[in-house]
Formats: structure tokens, C-alpha cells, sequence
């Protein structure tokens, strides 16, 4: 962006501009290079005038959430990341519903976690798998987010998005989602942010809500590396396997490229042991991808996202 670009891009938000920033400070992985800014919008108002002026002005821009699965390159992003601030980290629901037929809305920039956690302080089920899961509700949305054999896709009622024409709100019939993707959001990439989302839930006994959340949350401690910067799985799984077990059938627990470390704990997580670079978890991938198809016969597929 020229000088006054960078001028006119500082007066459409409340919040002040970071530029040149490290996109490492903002990646669970704690990697990446600088972006051009860093905005985080905490007033729904200045979400359309940003859309607008990145329309106008042709600059390139991304909403990173929360910076989970994702993985950004060493020379960073030449133009703006955006974050979802205060207004859109709502939580809302109706209490006239039945209680099999509960409607709660998220913000984009909720946290999932909290969300979860949220749920089941008012004796909302159906929320218990994303319980730990980090990462934001427009996140989780888009790519469809799941654990231990559940999805988020179930309990969607709609996703509403903001496009510099306005915002759109798209119901349950005519979202098409995949397997960690809403198939219909490539309409939208680059063009349009998740503001808010609507689920359904039911409402269950806060006890039992309580007991699965722990189990889960056990099951989780239990199989996922802590104490190193991680983004979670890093492949999907393929099709009735595992893409943890065919790295760990292939030997390659520990395989270290540079600072990127396949976990030996749980071989589907890559970790940072505080010195990797982006260039050393892709190396890492390729490295495991390769020895995966010669031994197994399997492509295995990113789940992490690449910028």
C-alpha cells in the first residue's frame, strides 16, 4: 500500500493500525512474517467501509480468526489481516423456543471454545465436541469444524456475511458443507466475512452436558502434544483411517526438519520446538507425504490452511 492508502485505511477504523506486524505473535504455530497491517474491528460499522475500500483501492486482505490451522509464509502477508473484535463476539438466545428447538447466535470472532463453554452454562447440548477446539465460531464454520466423530455442520440454522454490497444471510438448505469445508464458501473467499452464525441447539441437564464435556476435554489432554506452539491436526483424514496412524505405521514420530517436529505424542500434530520456520513445516509436510504414499499408497491432504 502506498502512503495514502495507509492514511485513508487508518480512518475507517476505531482501533488503532498495526503495521508491518509479525503475524507470528497472532499463529498458534507462532510463525510467520510480517503483514502490510493488522486491523482488528471491534464496531460492525467499519466492516462494510473496509470491504469498500479494499474493493476500490485492490488490496489484498484476510480475517485469521483466531490464527489457528494456519500456517503463514516466513516473507508474511503483502497487504491486510483483519481480526473480528468486540461486536462480533456476541452470544444470544431465545427463550421462547421449545426445548428440543433452542436458536443461539454467535458472533464470527467468538470463540469457540467459549462458545461451548458458554452453552453449556445455560443447559444447551449439542456443543460438547467443540469444547478445547480453538479457533473462532466464523472460523469453525468454514471449515466445518469437528472432534471425535461430530461436526458443526449439524447444528448450523444459517450463516449471516458482510460484502462490501451489504450483508447476506444464507440458510440451512443452501449451505453445502464437506468434510473440514463449507463447500459453497468459495463464492465468498476474498469477497466476504462471517459475521454471525445460528445454531440449534436442545437444552439437557447441566450435570450430563458437564460429565461429557470432561471426558472429552480428558480424552484430549491425554492424545494432543502440549507445551509446544501447534496447529492442531495438520492432514485430514482420509477415508475410514487415520492420517495419525498411517504417519506412525510409517515410522516417522519424531522426524525433525529444522525447528518442525512430528509429534510424538500424537503424529497428525506438527510442533514448533521455538525455532521452526515456515519454510521448515512445509519441508516437514512434503517430508511425510512422501514416505506416507510410498509406504501406504495414500495422498495425505492439509488440513492446515496456507497464507
Amino acid at each position: 500500500m502506498n502512503i495514502a492508502q495507509q492514511e485513508t485505511l487508518a480512518t475507517l477504523v476505531s482501533h488503532p493500525v498495526e503495521w508491518n506486524c509479525p503475524l507470528s505473535r497472532y499463529t498458534s504455530f507462532s510463525i510467520g512474517g510480517p503483514a502490510s497491517a493488522i486491523i482488528t474491528i471491534d464496531r460492525r460499522d467499519e466492516l462494510p467501509l473496509l470491504l469498500n475500500f479494499f474493493v476500490k483501492e485492490k488490496v489484498e486482505w484476510r480475517v485469521i480468526g483466531r490464527g489457528t490451522n494456519l500456517l503463514v509464509k516466513d516473507s508474511g502477508f503483502p497487504g491486510v489481516i483483519l481480526i473480528l473484535g468486540k461486536e462480533f463476539k456476541t452470544i444470544s438466545s431465545s427463550l421462547e423456543e421449545s426445548p428440543d428447538n433452542v436458536e443461539v447466535k454467535a458472533g464470527g470472532g467468538c470463540s469457540l471454545s467459549h462458545f461451548s463453554s458458554v452453552c453449556m452454562d445455560r443447559e444447551l447440548t449439542g456443543l460438547e465436541f467443540a469444547s478445547g477446539i480453538p479457533g473462532t465460531v466464523g472460523g469453525a464454520a468454514i471449515m466445518n469444524a469437528g472432534a471425535w466423530g461430530e461436526k458443526i455442520s449439524t447444528i448450523i440454522e444459517s450463516i449471516t456475511l458482510a460484502t462490501a454490497d451489504g450483508e447476506q444471510t444464507i440458510t440451512r438448505k443452501n449451505l453445502d458443507f464437506g468434510y473440514r469445508c463449507w463447500n459453497n464458501y468459495t463464492m465468498f473467499d476474498n469477497k466476504a466475512v462471517v459475521t454471525k452464525v445460528t445454531f440449534r441447539l436442545r437444552r439437557e441437564n447441566l450435570e450430563k452436558i458437564k460429565e461429557r464435556c470432561q471426558i472429552l476435554q480428558k480424552k484430549r489432554r491425554k492424545n494432543q502434544p502440549g507445551g509446544y506452539a501447534n496447529a492442531g491436526s495438520f492432514f485430514k483424514n482420509p477415508v475410514n483411517d487415520s492420517a495419525g496412524r498411517l504417519i506412525e505405521t510409517s515410522g516417522l514420530k519424531g522426524l525433525k526438519i529444522g525447528g518442525a517436529i512430528v509429534s510424538e505424542k500424537h503424529a497428525n500434530f506438527f510442533v514448533n520446538d521455538g525455532g521452526a520456520t515456515a519454510a521448515d513445516m512445509v519441508a516437514l509436510m512434503h517430508s511425510v507425504q512422501k514416505k506416507v504414499k510410498k509406504n501406504c499408497g495414500i495422498d495425505l491432504e492439509p488440513e492446515v490452511h496456507f497464507i
